[in-house]
């Protein structure tokens, strides 16, 4: 007669769960108890004390590139806004190609490219781009960048590494349109480590020619991080 014994796969309630430790591949019986709230805060303070000693330091701190210019953590990021507007504005799927290249339907201030619907003056010049065609890829289909910040006024904006307002500087001669020329040079700019805007918005700057390149030099630029949108950045 054959007895089977029943309560042999009958688990202990009260028995420590057995879990699998990673700690040099061997099974460990875990059985700690959790952090209490005030150690829990206690940890949060010195994380917090560590962040406040490292991060202002931090900001301060040289990174070399590999073309051996020194540029801040601050520059670095503000590089790297300035050439996801860049993107925005004269990538495969930008503001430039998606509105057929018509220079008068061009944004004129850098919140443009946070508006779902194209601004008014674009829909003034252009009422055929007001509305995208998904099929041949052509009209207003924003938001073409998220906000980073806000400005003065409250608004969000995009802001660079110091937290101010990238400019869009286009319209040269402020007359509310944008003929061939000036879309030439359309071009995003950062206030840069002094917080105010020092190149100038005008298009005076400009040799005629052939590729009519810009002569704006860099020392009237001052400390201002520049991102040319179409043209290359010939400044020197």
């Amino acid at each position: 007669m054959v007895y089977i014994n029943t309560r042999k796969n009958q688990m202990n309630p009260q028995a420590t769960p057995l879990r699998l430790s990673r700690n040099r591949g061997s099974l460990r019986c875990l059985n700690q108890r959790g952090l209490t709230l005030l150690e829990l805060l206690v940890v949060l303070v010195i994380l917090i004390a560590t962040a406040l000693i490292i991060f202002p330091s931090f900001n301060n701190i040289d990174i070399v590139s590999p073309t051996g210019e020194s540029n801040s953590p601050v520059e670095i990021a503000t590089q790297a806004t300035l050439n996801t507007v860049r993107e925005a504005m004269a990538g495969e799927d930008g503001v430039i190609e998606s509105l057929s290249h018509k220079t008068n339907a061009l944004p004129r201030e850098i919140n443009d490219l946070l508006k779902e619907d194209a601004p008014a003056h674009m829909e003034e010049a252009a009422p055929e781009l007001k509305n995208y065609d998904p099929i041949n890829k052509i009209g207003w289909h924003g938001p073409y960048v998220h906000a980073t910040g806000r400005n003065e006024t409250g608004e969000p904006t995009i802001v660079d590494g110091w937290g101010n307002e990238l400019e869009l500087q286009v319209d040269f001669d402020q007359d509310g349109t944008i003929n061939q020329t000036e879309s030439k040079f359309i071009r995003v700019v950062s206030a840069g480590p002094n917080g105010e805007i020092e190149t100038p918005d005008d298009i005076a700057n400009m040799k005629p020619g052939e590729n009519e390149v810009s002569e704006l030099t860099l020392s009237e630029c001052g400390d201002d991080l520049v991102m040319f949108l179409r043209y290359p950045d010939n400044r020197k």
